[in-house]
């Protein structure tokens, strides 16, 4: 039987105008999802999470008619969950916020302390 698996990824939503210039006055935003993968071990996990992550990235143009462009930034986690017999890619978290691209790894750090 498979094991379920949960992978946590970020997304960075990067904004930029018609001619698909950088607006640099946005900050970017970021969104962490956490994603469940059906398999028979970890290793099977990170063969399979390239497809499912990056299935989730798009384009499209939002009220303010900026492009936006969501974009995997980073595989932060994988650990297993528990046996299921449920579907997989499923989300099972999502939490979008707003920080420069130069801090985000300090912001990652205050939310998830790593330790020395």
């Amino acid at each position: 039987m498979k094991n379920m698996y949960a992978v946590k990824c970020l997304y960075s939503y990067k904004f930029y105008d018609i001619n698909h210039n950088l607006i640099e006055d946005v900050i970017p935003s970021w969104e962490e999802r956490i994603i469940l993968i059906k398999a028979n071990s970890i290793e099977e996990v990170e063969n399979k999470i390239d497809k499912y992550a990056k299935e989730y990235e798009n384009s499209y143009i939002n009220e303010d008619n900026q492009i936006v462009e969501i974009r995997l930034y980073e595989i932060i986690d994988i650990y297993a969950l528990f046996d299921s017999n449920n579907r997989t890619n499923i989300e099972v978290y999502s939490n979008i916020f707003s920080a420069k691209e130069k801090d985000i790894k300090k912001v990652l750090n205050i939310t998830y302390p790593l330790g020395d």
